[in-house]
Parts: C-alpha cells; structure tokens; sequence
C-alpha cells in the first residue's frame, strides 16, 4: 500500500509563491499598452493619496477584478503574495481601507480621465487584428440588487422588477462582431428603461471611427428602449435599427392581422406600416411580424415571453433596414449574446458587489471594471486562439490565471516556474509569445 507523507516540517518562509502566476500575461499584456503610462498622463491631478500613486492604484484594482476578487475585503490574499506585487510593481499591495478611500477621493473629472484612457485603448485596438468596416451595436439595461446598509449619497432606487429592492439601473453597450463592450452608464435603481436613452446612443455613436459610414452603423435593441425620441432620432440619422416592439393593443391588432407568408419550418412572417398614437403625427414606420404556432409541450410554451393568441406566438419588431421580414429577425436573433454578457460582468465581475456608500465611488468602480473587462476581451483577442474569444473570464482563470508558481531570481534572470505537465503549457507559451511580439 502506498503511503502518503507523515512528518512534515512546515514552514512560512518563501516571500514569493503565488496561486496568480498566469496574471502575469495579464500584467505583461497591460505593459506592452502603456496602461500606466496613460494613466499617469491622464490622472492629472491625481486623488491625493499619500501611500500610493494613482496609477498604481488604478492598476492594482484592475488586476485584483481579474484575478477573482470579488470585493474589497478579499484582497487581504494579495498582501502576501509576494509574486504577485513583484507583477504589480508595489512592495506591498493596498488593503480593503486604502481601495475605499482612493474610489472615494475619485472626482468626476478623475472618472471622465479614466474612460478617457479607455477610450484610448479602443482606439488603438479597433482595428486589430484585421480592419473593421461596419458596427454592429447591441444595447440593453440590467438591474442590479445592492445589499447591505447604504447612506443617501449611493443615490440607489426601488426597481419594480426586483420587487421593489434597492438597486441600480446601468445601462450597457456591447459591439457585436468583436464582441466588445463600448459604452456604460451607471444610474439609479427606479430609472426607467428608456431614461437617458437617445444621450447614451449618442455617446456610443460619438466613439465611431470616422471611416465607418452611417449606413454601415446598426443597433439591435430590446423593447424597453421603445419609443418616439430613440426611433425617430435613428431614422433621421440615417442609423440602421431594429427595436423589439411593446405589447400596445394597436400594434398587437396590426399584427394579428397583416398578411403572412409561411416559411419551410413552419413559422410565418409578415409586415405592416404603423405610427403609434403616442407619438403624435408624422411618417409610418415599418413593423416586422414573425409568429410560431404555440408548442404543445406545456413546459416550453411557459417558456416563450412574447404575446400570444390561442394558435401562435408573435415576435414583433419596428425597423428601418430594408431586407426581407425574415431576414430582420435573423439579423436580431444574435442579440441574445448580450445577455451572456451580462451574466459574466454579475458573476465573474464584480458587478453586484458595490464596494461603497458613495455614488461618485461607486460610478467610479463601475468604470474601472468596464476597463478590466475589455482588457481581458483584447487580450483573447490579440493573443489567444480564435476558440477563446467567447471564452468567459471564469474559464480563463481556471485555465490560465489561477496557475500555481515561484517567482525566483537566478543567473540575473527573474525567473517564473510553473508546475510540471501543466495541461495548457502550450496555450500559456504561445500567448506570452504573442504578448512580446506585440506592437501598438
């Protein structure tokens, strides 16, 4: 019988062992941008803080997002991973007290500066690893709960849909092709879907290279941004859209009764030209129907959340692109990838865990996780393998960051030494390789 160890002399000696060795592609990835040297150009005048400088702050927080801290207080870990400071650059690595107050001395010029930087990145990324000539903008909202006790100024809201719990409202702007967040903002729980909607398409649209036309420029909407000022400002621009519809009794009529043509699979599309009441006079805008007869298997029928007559289940959309019925709901249905990403900025990103009392904090934070979640979309995207550009950052931790080793100096080399038969030794060298060949 094979016996396992039993004496054992334990000892708290090493100073550089880390359960992180993988953020180093991370970290070497952020240095071959200049992150920090961005931020120490653009953080002028920096939050005054005493133990650490901005930049260095900044990047601490980024770091410790990917790494999997979800809030403050779990960064206790890091303040004796010698490794990881040694990738960071600090001697010592802030505690949960120093991440606080620095979000809190954070101005909203200090926040402005930092999607500035962000904005930088994008720039000099858009067009890697090949150039774009089209966008494809997927736009939606989601609510997020707030627990624990919190003070007036985190400005938070009752939100219906959470049965009236104390929550915030962002709004969140992803690019489809690339899969790349673009813009966010961060509002209170008890605003409603469409506030502050046609300022933040804006915005999004305020980002897009001047070489890409208008015409080439789409947004795939759901209905909760329904309405007259979003639809008619589009139009008028000349932007492409489609935009779920809201179940109103006249446009639920219009599309019980307009023509239909069947398609081979069974389901039938149809059109028809509408203005709402609403919206008072002007032009009629085109109305795309798409219905499926209901499933007999109860289950899945519960399952469809769209309006439904006793035989079919409708999907209506108001748009302006001029292809076939059929083809609108074809071009709408990849929206649904928002929603993953979504999930993985609540779960994998520190989404729901806000870190303070203070709103301008918290706005603060919200900016600073966007970053990290772009950062790690760029990384996928300029240095791993096409199959991880929809990876999550949970797959990539568990595959990459979370990665046992020693940071040692020999030979006048740092040295980093991972585990043997490590199950994606290739992958890791074949994305350091591309890091140091990498050239902005």
């Amino acid at each position: 019988m094979p016996r396992g160890l039993r004496k054992i002399v334990v000892l708290f000696e090493e100073p550089h062992l880390t359960h992180f060795a993988g953020i180093h592609l991370i970290q070497r990835f952020c240095q071959k941008l200049g992150l920090r040297r961005l931020l120490q150009r653009r953080l002028r005048p920096g939050p005054r803080f005493r133990d650490f400088q901005p930049a260095d702050m900044v990047l601490a927080i980024l770091y410790a997002v990917i790494a999997g801290m979800d809030r403050a207080n779990e960064t206790q870990v890091l303040q004796y991973n010698g490794a990881f400071q040694k990738f960071v650059g600090l001697t010592r690595f802030p505690d949960q007290t120093a991440i606080r107050k620095f979000l809190k001395r954070l101005t909203p010029s200090h926040i402005r500066q930092i999607a500035r930087v962000h904005e930088l990145l994008r720039q000099m990324l858009f067009d890697r690893p090949r150039r774009r000539t089209s966008l494809i903008f997927d736009v939606d909202s989601t609510v997020v709960v707030v627990y624990g006790r919190l003070v007036e100024g985190a400005r938070v809201g009752y939100n219906p849909k959470k049965h009236g719990r104390r929550s915030y409202h962002p709004l969140l702007a992803f690019e489809s092709r690339f899969q790349e967040f673009w813009h966010g903002s961060l509002r209170p729980g008890d605003a409603g879907a469409a506030t502050g909607a046609k300022p933040f398409i804006q915005v999004c649209l305020a980002k897009v290279p001047k070489h890409i036309p208008r015409s080439r420029v789409r947004f795939r909407i759901d209905s909760g941004f329904f309405g007259r000022r979003v639809v008619e400002f589009l139009d008028e621009k000349g932007y492409g859209f489609v935009i779920v519809a809201v179940e109103r009794k006249t446009i639920k009529a219009e599309a019980q009764n307009c023509r239909f043509t069947k398609m081979g699979n069974g389901w039938e599309v149809g059109e028809f030209w509408h203005r709402p009441t609403t919206w008072g006079e002007g032009k009629k805008h085109r109305f795309v129907v798409v219905r499926r007869p209901i499933p007999e298997d109860p289950v899945e029928a519960k399952q469809l959340k769209l309006f439904k007559d006793t035989k079919y289940a409708y999907h209506v959309f108001i748009t302006n692109l001029k292809i076939s019925a059929w083809r609108v709901y074809l071009f709408y249905s990849p929206r649904a990838r928002i929603e993953k990403h979504i999930r993985e900025l609540a779960y994998d990103y520190p989404l729901t865990k806000i870190p303070t009392q203070e709103w301008l904090a918290n706005v603060a934070f919200f900016h600073l996780l966007l970053l990290a979640y772009d950062i790690v979309h760029y990384f996928k995207r300029l240095c791993l393998p096409r199959s991880y550009r929809y990876k999550t950052l949970k797959t990539l931790r568990m595959e990459i960051i979370e990665l046992p080793g020693r940071l040692v100096y020999a030979e006048r080399r740092n040295r980093l030494i991972l585990p043997k038969h490590y199950h994606f030794e290739k992958l890791f060298c074949n994305a350091l390789a591309k890091v140091e060949k990498l050239r902005v």
